[in-house]
This record gives C-alpha cells, sequence and structure tokens, in this order.
C-alpha cells in the first residue's frame, strides 16, 4: 500500500470516528436536557401531591398519586415521622440514605406535607434512571467497537478504490520512463476523472513509441543510404591517391574524416538496431571478457603514457550476448583512456556483490557537473564544457553502453570520484547455480 492510501485510510477513518463520537455528545446532549425538563415536571407533581395531603384532602392527594402513577410509572412513597412508608412498602436504599442524612440525588424528588392535626410526611419519588446509567460498559464497549471495526472497513475499501488506479498510473509511468514502451494502462472499468487520465497516458504511451520508432527508423535509414555514397567516396579516393602523389597530405585528411564519418554511421546503426536484432545468447566467463578488453585497450593508454590498473574477480558467469557485453565494457574502458589526465592510472575493478557482477571503471579526469549524471547516456550528448574540447567521439559510446547493458537486465550510473575524475559502474546479473 502507497502513502495515498494511508492517506485516504487516516483521513477518512478519522472524519468517521469523530461523526460518530459528534453523533454520540449530541444524544448525551438531548438526554440530559430531556432529564432536566422531565425533572422539573416530576417535582412539580411531587410538590402537588404533598400540598393535597397538607390541606387534608386525602380524596385529591389519592387522585394525583393515581394520576402520577399512570402517568410516570415510578416509585412513589409517602413516609411518616419514623421513616416508613405509609403502605409499608421497602424503601430502596437511596431513599433510606435520604431519609438518614438529608443527602439527595439527581434521580430523588421530595417534599414536606405538614398535616393539620400536626403530623409529618415526606412525598418522595424516584426517577427513571438516565440514559447513561441504564447502559452498561459491555453495550457501551461493543457500540465503540462496532464503529471502530465498521468506519476501518468502509475506509479501507474506500482508500483502495481511490488509490488503486493512482498506484496502476503510477507503475505504468515508471515503466515508461525505463523505456518500456509498450507500457499500456488499459481499462480501469470506472468512469471518473482518474479513467479519463489513463485514457489520456496510453494516448500519450502511444504517440512517443510512433515517435521514438520513428526516430530509430530514420536514423537507419540515412545511415544506410550514407553507405553507399561514403563507399564511392573512398573508391574515389584511393585511385586520386594512385593518380596524384604530391597531394598526399591533403588525401590522408580526407581519407582520415571518410573513416570517421564511417565510424559514426556504424555507430549509429548499432544503436538502431540494439532495439530490433536478437543477438545470440550464451553463458560465458565474465572475467575473461574483461581481461580481453583490457589487454586490446593497453596501446591506447600507452600512447597517453597511463596505465590500466585491474583487479578481476574470476568465475563469474554471464549468460548474454559477448559482443554487445564487450561493445559497452570497451566504450567504457576508451572513454576513461580518453579523458584521463596523462601519466594517470584507470582503475578497473570486477567484483561480485550478491546475485549481481559489479564493474567499475575510475578515470582521473576532469569529472562532469551534477547536472549532467542524468543525461551523459543519452545519444549524441558531450557533456559541457569539461569533456567538449577532447577530439574524437560523437556522443554514442555511452549511450551504445547503456542500452547494451540494460539489455541484460543491468544497469550503468556514473558519479564523480573522490580525488578527482569520474567513476562509471556497470551491474550485472550472474549466473547462480
Amino acid at each position: 500500500m502507497g502513502r495515498l492510501f494511508w492517506k485516504i485510510f487516516a483521513w477518512f477513518w478519522l472524519a468517521l470516528v469523530l461523526l460518530n463520537l459528534a453523533v454520540g455528545w449530541g444524544v448525551k446532549l438531548y438526554f440530559e436536557q430531556t432529564s432536566t425538563v422531565d425533572g422539573r415536571a416530576l417535582q412539580t407533581q411531587v410538590d402537588a401531591i404533598a400540598l393535597a395531603f397538607e390541606h387534608g384532602n386525602p380524596k385529591r392527594a389519592r387522585t394525583l398519586l393515581r394520576e402520577f402513577r399512570a402517568q410516570n410509572a415510578l416509585p412513589l412513597f409517602v413516609v411518616d415521622s419514623a421513616d416508613t412508608d405509609v403502605l409499608q412498602r421497602p424503601l430502596p436504599p437511596s431513599v433510606r440514605r435520604f431519609l438518614r442524612s438529608g443527602e439527595a440525588s439527581e434521580r430523588l424528588y421530595h417534599a414536606q406535607a405538614n398535616l393539620p392535626d400536626g403530623h409529618q410526611y415526606r412525598v418522595v419519588a424516584l426517577s427513571k434512571p438516565p440514559y447513561r446509567s441504564r447502559l452498561s460498559k459491555a453495550p457501551v464497549a461493543l457500540a465503540l467497537g462496532i464503529t471502530l471495526v465498521v468506519s476501518t472497513l468502509v475506509c479501507y475499501l474506500l482508500a483502495g478504490y481511490l488509490s488503486a488506479p493512482v498506484r496502476r498510473l503510477s507503475t505504468a509511468t515508471r515503466q515508461l520512463s525505463e523505456g518500456k514502451l509498450e507500457v499500456r494502462v488499459g481499462n480501469l472499468k470506472r468512469r471518473d476523472e482518474i479513467a479519463d487520465l489513463a485514457v489520456d497516458f496510453d494516448r500519450m504511451a502511444d504517440k512517443i513509441q510512433q515517435l521514438l520508432y520513428a526516430q530509430k527508423q530514420l536514423l537507419q535509414d540515412i545511415s544506410h543510404e550514407l553507405r553507399s555514397p561514403l563507399a564511392r567516396m573512398q573508391v574515389a579516393l584511393a585511385l586520386a591517391q594512385r593518380k596524384d602523389t604530391h597531394h598526399q597530405a591533403d588525401f590522408d585528411r580526407i581519407g582520415k574524416d571518410l573513416n570517421r564519418l564511417e565510424t559514426l554511421i556504424g555507430e549509429v546503426l548499432t544503436l538502431s538496431r540494439l532495439d530490433s536484432v536478437t543477438y545470440p545468447r550464451q553463458e560465458f566467463d565474465l572475467d575473461t571478457l574483461v581481461a580481453t578488453i583490457v589487454d586490446d585497450c593497453q596501446m591506447e593508454a600507452g600512447e597517453k603514457a597511463c596505465r590500466i590498473s585491474s583487479q578481476l574477480t574470476p568465475g563469474l558467469a554471464i549468460d548474454g550476448s559477448p559482443e554487445l557485453l564487450r561493445r559497452a565494457i570497451e566504450n567504457v574502458l576508451r572513454n576513461a583512456i580518453k579523458f584521463t589526465a596523462r601519466e594517470s592510472c584507470v582503475d578497473l575493478e570486477l567484483r561480485r556483490c550478491g546475485k549481481m557482477a559489479r564493474i567499475a571503471v575510475g578515470d582521473r579526469g576532469p569529472g562532469i557537473p551534477e547536472e549532467s549524471k542524468g543525461t551523459m547516456f543519452e545519444a549524441f550528448v558531450r557533456i559541457d564544457p569539461a569533456r567538449q574540447h577532447k577530439p574524437g567521439g560523437y556522443g554514442l559510446g555511452l549511450a551504445i553502453a547503456r542500452k547494451a547493458v540494460e539489455l541484460h537486465g543491468g544497469t550503468i550510473v556514473a558519479d564523480n570520484r573522490e580525488g578527482g575524475g569520474l567513476i562509471v559502474t556497470i551491474t550485472l546479473p550472474v549466473v547462480t547455480t
């Protein structure tokens, strides 16, 4: 469950609980006001009966007594000076305490009648207990428990109903940002603004997929179309070199540019084919592949008066395409050699981290700005200003490396290195036995 679910659940649950408490408080006030009004009426009736006794009108007193019992069905006692009920009925404990100490309770209404013959009587009536006294602790606890259970269940279902499509949209958005262009939210089976948002998301994903496919297809078509005139130019250059030996320096410069153009076209084709071409997969030792790449790059490092220091953990088996991973790791290593300082060291480490193999390549170059970490693996991106002055490269090597690593279920990230430089880390899943 996400944070939105628990926020919705908490607010609605709190609202229902507060609503129940407010209703209970309102009912309490109602009963208290009703009890106060009933108490005044009872006191008036008790005073009327006592007054009838005082005037020596027993008939009127009996009539009032019968009416009192018929209307209220309450116990009424007429007690003489000996604290005995004139009808010889047992007195309730609260009445006895009142007769002994004069301490009255909220439920007891009384009046004194002084008869003409000098006798004194007290008229005492007990009201019905208020609602809070009639309820035992068990029913109150049961009512509170039912309130909490029902409110919890209702809020849980409501929060799930509101947050589930949002989680689904969030998951689809995250997958789309990771390059899974085929992801769609689909039909949410509801008719509200969230469903409309899901439809808009699917339309957006369709459009993005079409645009990216068209872009890749355009790059692939252009690269194919450039191959033919490039080949003809190379043939023409070779013929010109045979006929004219006086402009060899110019011919060498043209040949160098043609080779660079051919390299660029090859990288564009490689990048455009990574999503469409299926490469054969096999199980191989990653340390052997990395060692071969290090040996191939030693000469390039020597030309810059730097060296490559490698620490390789043996026995890390990878299931994938050796050619793709060779291209990815080689691009990263050659990039580090290109930008490291002269007479410095490029560090390469291969070790196992749980179920993943970790390849870390660190140089001692200028590093990259913090804001460029998220874009340096994009196609045709060259980091400014630290690295743009370096010769060679078209901003495709790291893009090819990222795509190749992602096709193997891995990740590639870059960060500035302590002491200066850049460290690029590749993680790949290893074959577990």
